[in-house]
């Protein structure tokens, strides 16, 4: 996906960073969907129980990407409202630290750095493969899962890069989360080929008409099959 590449200007990041987790939050909901169906319709207990944890842990990600909007949509109110760790002024119109200050906006965004990489670590845990079923770990919809996956990326990159500006350090924090989601996609998203259904009518009628030999050989082996039958 290209949009891990188009990052917004500075004073737009974190309501880049709300729209991509809002695209990670809606495209979970067709995996756990997925989830919670295969789990129906599997009797075997211990397979049943990995697949009914895989959509538990689905649950927990939607959960902490929904706590972090919340924190990003603080973030952006704070900025915009002009509250930034103002304290109470004393008499002569000094910083009145007894009634400590209001919130600092930058450290709430560290809480969202947190939380992104608790719900990157949620979706690791999802697809770790098991000893007795590791072609479980799989995503069920691979379609919707990568879209989570890029997204949860480009909100992570977007609030790391605004931290970035006062705090450098964080980019090697983020450079690990980047690391982990490009392979865990990767891993976990592999789409099928489509199954052939065989040839169809006309492929059969000029395979014969190539070779005429082609329709007694399919008659030998249906007349042979008749009989065994």
């Amino acid at each position: 996906m290209s949009m891990i590449a188009q990052q917004p200007a500075s004073e737009d990041r974190i309501r880049h960073a709300v729209a991509m987790l809002t695209a990670v939050f809606e495209s979970l909901g067709a995996e756990h969907q997925a989830l919670m169906a295969e789990a129906g319709k599997t009797s075997a207990r211990e397979r049943r129980g990995t697949v009914v944890r895989m959509g538990e842990d689905i649950a927990q990600a939607a959960r902490t990407v929904s706590l972090t909007i919340g924190v990003l949509a603080t973030v952006h109110g704070m900025r915009d409202l002009g509250v930034n760790q103002q304290f109470s002024k004393d008499a002569e119109g000094r910083d009145y630290t007894p009634l400590l200050s209001l919130a600092n906006p930058s450290e709430t965004l560290y809480d969202a750095l947190v939380y992104l990489g608790e719900a990157a670590t949620t979706l690791g845990r999802t697809y770790t493969p098991t000893k007795k079923h590791p072609g479980l770990a799989v995503a069920r919809c691979p379609k919707q899962m990568k879209v989570a996956l890029c997204s949860l990326r480009a909100a992570f990159e977007a609030v790391a890069a605004d931290i970035g500006d006062d705090d450098p350090e964080v980019a090697e924090d983020y450079a690990a989360t980047q690391t982990f989601l490009i392979a865990l996609e990767k891993r976990v998203c592999r789409t099928m080929p489509a199954q052939s259904t065989g040839p169809t009518p006309e492929e059969v009628l000029a395979a014969i008409r190539a070779d005429p030999k082609v329709a007694s050989a399919a008659a030998a082996a249906l007349a042979a099959l008749a009989a065994r039958a």
